[in-house]
């Protein structure tokens, strides 16, 4: 009877799946498949379902598709912008460099045309000189004082001498140019 049993599932399962025979041989219940005939997985009998989505959740879905693709965009161009910088701030100091052996004249034609090229290079990508010269207005906001002293032939604070100079990158402060600042005479006594 256990054996009746298993051969009905199996002529049911049969009639129900295109190109699958049952069939009991030596007291074993075998199935066979035809090669000929193409197999459908179970549960996707007839034709296969179209996804029943609204034309306001495409919508939606394509909106929130573009606002991450944005915001993607946003996030990878302020890294590179932060990489950019962080690589131009660590060669401010290699610039002094050339300046001092320049104005030392320690450097040739070729180390002067390089430097040329170099500035050129970080100038394209953002790099500026703050413009600081001697006798100018002292500004706090622009200039970063190294020392302050008396003089009596100024009648306000004035950019004395200029000891390194400022650089910004993209309109942002990388390094303020670093000033001596000359005061009239009797200054510290107003304050």
């Amino acid at each position: 009877m256990y054996d009746d049993d298993r051969m009905d599932e199996a002529r049911e399962v049969a009639d129900h799946t295109p190109g699958v025979e049952a069939e009991q041989a030596e007291g074993q219940v075998l199935m066979s498949e035809s090669s000929d005939v193409e197999q459908i997985p179970a549960g996707e009998a007839g034709a296969p379902a179209e996804p029943q989505v609204s034309l306001a959740e495409l919508q939606s879905l394509k909106a929130d598709l573009e606002n991450a693709r944005k915001r993607m965009v946003r996030e990878q161009t302020r890294a590179v912008e932060h990489a950019t910088r962080n690589l131009v701030n660590r060669l401010v100091p290699v610039i002094d460099h050339f300046n001092l052996a320049i104005e030392h004249g320690e450097a040739g034609s070729g180390v002067q045309l390089a430097f040329k090229e170099l500035m050129e290079i970080l100038s394209a990508e953002g790099l500026a000189e703050i413009d600081a010269q001697p006798g100018e207005p002292f500004d706090p906001g622009v200039h970063h004082a190294l020392n302050v002293h008396q003089d009596p032939g100024v009648d306000h604070e004035q950019v004395s001498q200029v000891h390194r100079r400022g650089y910004s990158f993209k309109g942002q402060v990388l390094r303020a140019p670093e000033v001596v600042v000359a005061q009239p005479t009797g200054a510290d006594e107003e304050a």
